[in-house]
């Protein structure tokens, strides 16, 4: 029991702390937030929506990027969140490039399936939660973002995207997830 109490504890407070995109927070109702972002370099890969249950391989694409699958074998740091949005047809997952503030500074990918954009989220309007991430809960969390976008004004201008922040062996109540859109 000593022994499994010395590793949870462990596992607590050994959290790593990654880089996050810097953000200016303009409004906070509970758990809402209305932040205004910068302009980002990105790591993307998409897929055609009917794949969407392929997210573990789109990460996998991403991080064997960063951990040193490109021209250079270099590593680049991780960074937080992973960000994943759904177009008509697409499916897309980003991976912030936090260290580069050009394109051209990126070593080259060795997976084709890899492009790098500048991506400017702008002003945009955020709600949080904890636990896992599935469709139910996106859907929840989309529609609680609405009526706030409804009852004050904004409207939206982006489709709707999910930020996850955590390793997957991170406890589930302790798990920081987000939705956000773009807004004017």
């Amino acid at each position: 029991m000593k022994i499994i109490l010395f590793l949870f504890i462990t596992m607590l407070i050994s959290e790593e702390k990654y880089k996050e995109p810097a953000f200016k927070l303009i409004e906070r109702q509970n758990n809402i937030e209305i932040r205004q972002y910068g302009e980002y370099i990105i790591a993307k890969t998409v897929i055609p929506i009917q794949k969407k249950d392929s997210e573990n391989n789109m990460f996998r694409t991403l991080a064997s990027y960063i951990f040193g699958s490109n021209e250079k074998n270099q590593s680049i740091p991780m960074t937080a969140p992973v960000t994943t949005l759904e177009t008509n047809d697409t499916y897309e997952m980003l991976f912030y490039m936090l260290e580069s503030d050009r394109i051209e500074d990126l070593p080259n990918p060795s997976n084709q399936n890899i492009t790098f954009e500048k991506f400017n989220l702008g002003k945009c309007a955020v709600i949080s939660f904890s636990w896992f991430v599935n469709d139910k809960k996106i859907k929840k969390y989309q529609n609680e973002l609405n009526k706030f976008l409804k009852s004050n004004g904004y409207k939206p201008t982006s489709p709707f995207m999910v930020n996850r922040y955590d390793p997957p062996w991170k406890l589930p109540f302790m798990r920081r997830n987000e939705i956000l859109v773009k807004i004017d």
